[in-house]
């Protein structure tokens, strides 16, 4: 094993002792046990994709994912932002138990309203879009996931910094439908069957995770007032359309490939997609157990959260670019023995998306790490509604001709939008992220 260089001994250190402390254990913890269930989690995509895209085949597989697609931009509408407003407000409210409740009682409330409006909105979507009325099976079926976004209470577990629990629920939704994928999908007309066992699946994780979560934290929920559901909803509408735009150039591009192009061209896409995000996701729970921590950091002490997002930036970054680099070198090998010969035309679509794992490890920390725990939401969401302009009018005009390369290229530049806006912005407000985090003493 090569040792560090001092640079990055220094790096590693620092990220050491940041877990040397009470509450910096915390976040120690969240971080391994989010990777250890993490780890277990991946083994079920290894084994499920290789299976199903051979089973379904390149157009089922994109029938599916244009429909998985459509209830990922559905979804938007019922999270609504909460991952990252309620996890902020819960973060600060923890050790008031009743003022916890109180939150999770009108946020509860409020997405039960939207995961019912969001039900009324697919069924007038599917009515009046010929396109989406060809999937409508499996659009209706996967609702069930809807129903399990609007239940399962991930921003209460992030707020209080207890995601062993989430990630252990979302480790048993994955063997259930790894489960029913062997026992039950035999042939290409069984994506229906397969939509049907997802739907059902989220909705009864969700379910688990709400009633543990009442059980573990001891809630006291009650019917919220009209006021507080309406207070929910204005705290969390800017990231809502936050997250919106995101869904423009990331959930929404399946759909915009499927209207414009065919299931396969679709399938194709899809399958690279996972493959980049595979790769993506090895990053990810750092970035969740540290963000309630610099939420509240923040509101402490700017120096010293300035100085946990640069280290932060330094190993996202660093981290990014090794998996980058080893998906546009492998993306042959890696595509044919995970998907098969039939999706060869996925590797230029993966190597187009491998700059993706970067890029999205920098803007994170820019955006969710740094621009968020600091109040510059409204800035962070014309940056992010910019890129989804971009990424559709790059669509309309690439993938017509060049199908599923030609809406990677176009969620590549908007990616690379986002993060180059966050980055100047954040040097033009005066939080600089690439402060001398290397040489700099750790703040009192």
């Amino acid at each position: 094993m090569l040792e560090p260089s001092a640079p990055e001994a220094s790096l590693l250190g620092r990220l050491a002792r940041a877990a040397a402390g009470s509450s910096r254990r915390q976040v120690a913890r969240n971080v391994f046990y989010l990777y250890m269930i993490q780890g277990l989690d991946y083994l079920f995509p290894l084994i499920t994709v290789p299976y199903l895209v051979r089973v379904l085949g390149p157009e089922r597989y994109g029938t599916l994912g244009f429909g998985a697609g459509f209830i990922a931009f559905v979804a938007l509408l019922v999270d609504y932002g909460f991952v990252l407003s309620a996890t902020r407000r819960v973060s600060v409210q923890r050790d008031d138990l009743l003022a916890v409740s109180r939150t999770a009682s009108s946020v509860w409330a409020a997405k039960i309203l939207l995961g019912a409006l969001g039900f009324v909105a697919v069924i007038a979507a599917l009515r009046a879009v010929p396109r989406l009325g060809e999937v409508a099976g499996v659009v209706l079926l996967l609702y069930g996931r809807i129903v399990g976004g609007v239940l399962s209470p991930v921003w209460l577990f992030q707020g209080m910094e207890k995601m062993r629990v989430i990630t252990l629920i979302g480790l048993l939704n994955s063997l259930l439908v790894t489960i029913g994928l062997f026992a039950f999908i035999r042939r290409p007309s069984d994506y229906l069957l397969f939509a049907g066992i997802q739907g059902a699946s989220a909705a009864l994780s969700g379910a688990l995770a709400a009633a543990v979560a009442v059980s573990m934290f001891r809630l006291r929920l009650t019917l919220p007032s009209g006021r507080d559901v309406g207070r929910a909803l204005r705290e969390g509408f800017p990231l809502f359309f936050s997250t919106s735009c995101v869904s423009l150039y990331t959930a929404a591009s399946s759909v915009i490939l499927g209207l414009l192009t065919n299931d396969a061209a679709v399938g194709y896409y899809v399958a690279a997609e996972k493959i980049v995000a595979a790769a993506r996701g090895l990053m990810s729970p750092v970035s969740q157990a540290i963000y309630p921590r610099l939420s509240r950091l923040a509101a402490e002490s700017r120096e010293r959260a300035l100085y946990w997002s640069r280290t932060l930036l330094l190993a996202m970054g660093g981290g990014g670019a090794i998996l980058s680099a080893g998906l546009l070198v492998a993306a042959p090998l890696i595509t044919r023995v995970l998907l098969g010969p039939r999706f060869e035309p996925a590797i230029p679509v993966v190597r187009i998306l491998a700059p993706l794992a970067v890029l999205v490890g920098l803007s994170n920390v820019f955006g969710i790490q740094m621009m968020l725990p600091f109040g510059r939401d409204r800035a962070f969401t014309a940056i992010l509604f910019s890129a989804g302009v971009i990424n559709v009018g790059l669509a309309i005009a690439l993938a017509p001709r060049w199908q599923a390369g030609g809406m990677a290229a176009a969620v590549l530049v908007s990616e690379l939008f986002v993060t180059v806006a966050m980055a100047t912005y954040l040097v033009a407000s005066r939080l600089n992220p690439f402060g001398g985090v290397l040489h700099a003493a750790q703040p009192e």
